[in-house]
């Protein structure tokens, strides 16, 4: 029983390292396609209209 329990919240940490790293990929894919837009200028402009 004890070393069920332990196997159960060893996974459950497990899947939430696995959806912070996600998610913190996903935030850097987005901030990274940002800031080259910004450099292109296209940010720069969009914010004008």
């Amino acid at each position: 029983m004890f070393m069920r329990e332990r196997l159960l919240r060893f996974a459950r940490n497990d899947n939430i390292q696995y959806i912070i790293k996600g998610m913190a990929s996903v935030i850097a894919r987005v901030f990274s396609e940002a800031i080259s837009r910004f450099h292109n200028g296209e940010l720069f402009a969009a914010s004008l209209r």
